[in-house]
């Protein structure tokens, strides 16, 4: 077993390839054997290797992961496939339920919005399994956040944000802040002003009641930091019109996210730009657009952001050379 993993280490190595975590676990789990420890990982290391995982959702480059996501979940099944206690299986469906929606977050920009259904399907049902309300709510929540930023058609958005609200209750977490952002953008999107700046409200009101631990976490997927609820804010009031109350609450967002989150500062920077242009500051606002989007991937919020961003230009500044250039840019696949 040994030789064969190690093989297929040099094999991997030799072709240039990025080496998987999972392939670095088989190298060396022989060690395990001789220092006296279990030759798989036990529920604890997988609860680790989750949390690792985490701390890179929103600081690393979109599909960076897949790999060792899709080697990680292939060895956990294996584990979970062996005599447990209820407590271990619980623990390690969770797990599975955490890894399964960071390949389907990465999924969508590295491969296809499909391969990442699949992907919200499991995780959805190993939420489920194990048990975790909390986890429950948030995987819905996430996976409704994606279906709206990628135009996902059906109702799927605003089931995954029912469902979501509905195991929540009244029960402050970080899944029912995520749920209560989505359901703010798709009633702006639809146009239903007095419903959306209500679940502003309670988009706020969920908000203070959240643990310390998560809304002093700036980095990991498990935080929501005060930056991430204004963003959704001005969002939502962009889009309503109400760009004077919005463009105070992306300064403060911008202010307060740490330079590690390349990507969310991005998105910020780009929603103040659209904030511009529904100001009638349409030069300024393209050419913040265009220093944005230029040195980054188009991730699908980056897209959906865009699109909106492009349809509150002026009849006569869509054909602007820097109109014409951002939506080349947009539009483009380019490598993250």
């Amino acid at each position: 077993m040994e030789r064969r993993a190690f093989l297929q280490f040099l094999t991997v190595l030799s072709a240039g390839s990025g080496i998987s975590a999972s392939a670095v676990d088989a190298l060396h789990s022989g060690l395990r054997q001789l220092t006296g420890h279990a030759s798989d990982n036990s529920a604890e290391d997988w609860e680790q290797i989750a949390w690792d995982y985490a701390q890179g959702v929103w600081t690393e480059p979109p599909g960076s992961r897949v790999t060792d996501l899709a080697g990680d979940i292939r060895d956990l099944d294996q584990a979970l496939a062996r005599p447990r206690t209820s407590t271990e299986r619980a623990t390690l469906l969770k797990v599975y339920a955490q890894l399964s929606a960071f390949l389907a977050l990465d999924l969508a920009e590295a491969s296809s919005a499909r391969a990442g259904w699949r992907s919200w399907r499991s995780a959805r049902a190993a939420a489920d399994a194990s048990g975790d309300r909390e986890l429950r709510v948030w995987v819905r929540a996430i996976e409704s956040s994606q279906s709206f930023y990628l135009r996902r058609l059906g109702s799927a958005t605003n089931t995954l944000v029912e469902e979501a609200l509905y195991l929540a209750g009244d029960h402050p977490c970080h899944g029912l802040v995520e749920a209560l952002k989505t359901r703010s953008r798709v009633l702006a999107a639809q146009g239903q002003a007095d419903l959306a700046h209500r679940t502003l409200q309670d988009l706020r009101n969920a908000y203070e009641r959240l643990p310390d631990a998560v809304t002093g976490d700036h980095i990991s997927v498990w935080g929501m930091p005060l930056a991430s609820v204004q963003y959704a804010e001005a969002f939502t009031l962009i889009k309503l019109g109400g760009t004077v109350a919005a463009m105070p609450l992306l300064e403060q967002a911008l202010a307060a996210s740490p330079p590690e989150k390349v990507g969310g500062k991005a998105n910020i920077g780009l929603i103040r730009a659209w904030g511009l242009i529904r100001d009638r500051d349409v030069t300024e606002g393209l050419s913040h657009a265009l220093d944005v989007v230029a040195p980054l991937p188009v991730t699908a919020a980056r897209r959906r952001i865009a699109v909106e961003l492009l349809a509150s230009l002026p009849q006569q500044a869509r054909s602007l050379p820097a109109a014409r250039e951002f939506h080349a840019l947009v539009t483009t696949d380019r490598p993250a």
